[in-house]
């Protein structure tokens, strides 16, 4: 045979052989595509579901107060207050009574809370141009007395997506008295459905069990045309399909009210590659015919091996997206902003998952927060961070001291730990009444407080890091914020940060950062945006070699302006409760038993047997709220470090003690303890 048939004959062969290869490689990433998209479907499904399930339980626990409120109908409005109030997600509530439930408001009354800014307005709506039992939301509650979810619509000026949670309200002799509904914001489902997207052009979509849209991708991402090319291709049913130029996946929601999620890839971007691939081997094969018998020799013995290499490289970049996105779930969901506190973290790991933490939440008027900084990179580092913040979250659930919760964490850590990792760790305690800042430094970078007069460095005590020795002994130190102060915290990843010359940013950077923060005082969330750009121009195009967390919070101490309107001052014996009961007789009767309750347990443990103590408790308010200080000098005891009772246990099963302080916090809305001056202080509120 001539040379030039065998030429032939060799590029006939890689010519199959490469439509061949393109046809596998083709279905290898189309079922990576659908796996990608279950992913990202149930990431989503899990995030609206979050969304929904936080406002039915926000019905189910404010529930008891709407039923209470009826038997009033003045009292309704402030219940619906604290109802939408309870939820950030909601922005509007009504109740929807029944016709002719209340006589004096005539057949329909419906009040009806909504948020404007910082403010809740309410009003009652109902009238003969809003006849509200022509919903048929409402009909189907008053016709089931079971709960509903309406399709989403559109509502106000604004146009503002909305989607109404209706439960039925009974009354104390078990007849329906009212629909309340809670209407929550949905404007932002398009963006966060579209935020973190596998591929430049693929898209999500939210439909209605019905098939209508409910959210899309913005015109920056698809067009319009394609999204209606789409809902036409699925109008027909909802199983995984290729139309138009569009591979299609969806799934459903578990729950009520079972929409539809979406997944739309383009496949010409899917196979873009492979047939700029394919077009490069066709060129080869046109200028090398002479080397083209070596290159099918050493394709046919290296395909394997490409394959497999292909197939792990995409399992592996798989797996450590999914841990990068668990990881991320187990910070703080939300900033936390209030009257007396505004904090905000960030956590940017060097590779698909890092081992620095924070966390931080509020607990009886205290906030406790931590910061760390794991031994090592990578996975074994993630699994460490993972394991401290869980430890840190169960050991702080009922103790408010840092360096015993720190000595739990550690010795936890030390058992098993043959790699010999270790994390240092810092974890505060703020009270936020008084300002005292209780805290425990384990090895790490000392925090820096902005002041009104300038930066300070708090002086921490060495302590080793959490994992080194179980038998470490932690101390604990104490320091009194300022009203207006902001506390700034860090782990190495930002001081030890290197330009493309390997030079650090440095602790003498993020003071003179901070310093010029503090002069504009700025707010948390723009003291870390401000640090983040000075090290994005410190270290340009190099590459980051640690992970970077940062914590920041603002503390103003909020003032309570009122007189002590009556002291009582009895001794620890339970014949002084009827001098109690006396002084608390002109109060609601759940701050009665509430104090009653917690007066008692000073009698009973505050001071030793048979010695008699003094109890002081003082009775304060604004127009706002009561509150309520209960005052002994027996010995240290703090009742809310009491782990709570768990009442599915049958009573045999339970462990003695814990319902007294239960029934206290279900009563109040805030418990706060404080050791001072040799003194227990309890303090309870109540909002007016």
């Amino acid at each position: 045979m001539s040379r030039v048939g065998i030429v032939v004959i060799a590029a006939l062969m890689v010519e199959i052989i490469s439509i061949a290869q393109y046809e596998r490689v083709s279905n290898m990433i189309s079922e990576e595509m659908e796996t990608r998209s279950q992913v990202v479907m149930g990431s989503m499904a899990r995030d609206i579901e979050h969304l929904l399930q936080i406002t039915e339980t926000t019905m189910l626990e404010n529930l008891w107060d709407v039923q209470r409120s009826i038997d009033n109908p003045d009292s309704v409005f402030p219940a619906m207050v604290r109802l939408i109030d309870d939820n950030p997600n909601v922005v509007g509530g009504c109740l929807a009574f029944v016709p002719d439930y209340y006589p004096s408001k005539g057949r329909l009354f419906e009040p009806f809370a909504s948020k404007q800014g910082d403010t809740i307005i309410v009003r009652q709506i109902a009238g003969p141009d809003h006849d509200y039992t022509h919903n048929k939301e409402f009909q189907q509650v008053v016709q089931t007395l079971e709960p509903a979810w309406t399709d989403p619509y559109f509502y106000g000026p604004d146009s503002m997506k909305l989607a109404t949670f209706s439960y039925p309200i009974m009354d104390r002799r078990e007849r329906l008295a009212a629909v309340c509904g809670l209407d929550i914001n949905l404007s932002w489902l398009g963006d966060t459905l579209n935020a973190h997207q596998p591929s430049p052009s693929s898209f999500g979509l939210l439909l209605t069990a019905d098939g209508d849209l409910v959210a899309g991708p913005s015109e920056s991402r698809t067009s319009p045309e394609d999204v209606l090319r789409v809902l036409t291709a699925i109008s027909e049913g909802l199983e995984t399909s290729s139309v138009d130029g569009f591979s299609i996946n969806s799934t459903t929601l578990e729950n009520e009210p079972h929409w539809h999620l979406v997944q739309v890839y383009r496949t010409d971007e899917m196979f873009a590659r492979m047939r700029r691939m394919r077009l490069q081997n066709m060129l080869f094969i046109i200028a090398g015919l002479a080397i083209l018998a070596f290159m099918i020799n050493r394709f046919s013995r290296n395909e394997k091996k490409l394959r497999n290499a292909v197939e792990q490289n995409a399992r592996i970049s798989g797996e450590l997206q999914v841990a990068s996105e668990i990881q991320q779930s187990m910070l703080p969901h939300h900033h936390l902003e209030q009257e007396d506190i505004d904090i905000r973290g960030l956590l940017v790991p060097a590779r698909e998952v890092g081992g620095d933490l924070y966390d931080y939440f509020i607990r009886d008027d205290k906030l406790f927060f931590c910061i760390g900084d794991v031994s090592g990179k990578g996975a074994p580092a993630a699994l460490l961070m993972a394991v401290t913040h869980s430890k840190f979250r169960s050991a702080s659930t009922h103790e408010s001291n840092p360096a015993r919760i720190m000595q739990v964490i550690n010795e936890s850590s030390c058992q098993n730990n043959d790699n010999n990792m270790f994390v240092t760790l810092f974890i505060g305690v703020l009270d936020l009444p008084t300002g005292i800042l209780r805290y425990c430094d384990a090895g790490h970078d000392s925090p820096i407080i902005l002041e009104s007069d300038g930066l300070r460095i708090e002086k921490c005590r060495p302590n080793l890091p959490v994992g080194v020795f179980e038998d470490t002994a932690y101390s604990l130190q104490e320091t009194t914020l300022a009203s207006d102060s902001t506390v700034f915290l860090y782990t190495d990843g930002l001081t030890e940060a290197k330009d493309v010359d390997h030079g650090l940013y440095g602790l003498k950077r993020v003071e003179g950062v901070l310093g010029r923060c503090a002069q504009r005082r700025l707010s948390p969330e723009q003291i870390i945006s401000t640090v983040s750009e000075s090290l994005q121009g410190f270290t340009g195009d190099a590459v980051q070699s640690d992970d970077l967390t940062m914590l920041c919070f603002h503390y103003t101490q909020k003032k309570f302006e009122s007189e002590v309107t009556k002291t009582l001052v009895i001794k620890n014996s339970v014949s002084e409760v009827s001098r109690l009961s006396d002084f608390m007789k002109p109060y609601p009767r759940e701050v009665r038993l509430a104090v009653e309750e917690a007066v008692v347990n000073v009698i009973d443990y505050a001071y030793p047997e048979g010695i008699e103590g003094d109890i002081e408790i003082r009775l304060m308010s604004d127009t706002r709220s009561l509150r309520v200080q209960i005052i002994d000098a027996g010995v240290p005891f703090d009742p809310t470090a009491k782990a709570k009772v768990d009442t599915s246990l049958p009573a045999e099963e339970r462990q003695i003690g814990g319902l007294g302080i239960l029934l206290v916090r279900e009563l109040m809305d805030s418990i706060n303890y404080e050791r001072i001056d040799g003194k227990n202080i309890l303090t309870l509120t109540k909002k007016l």
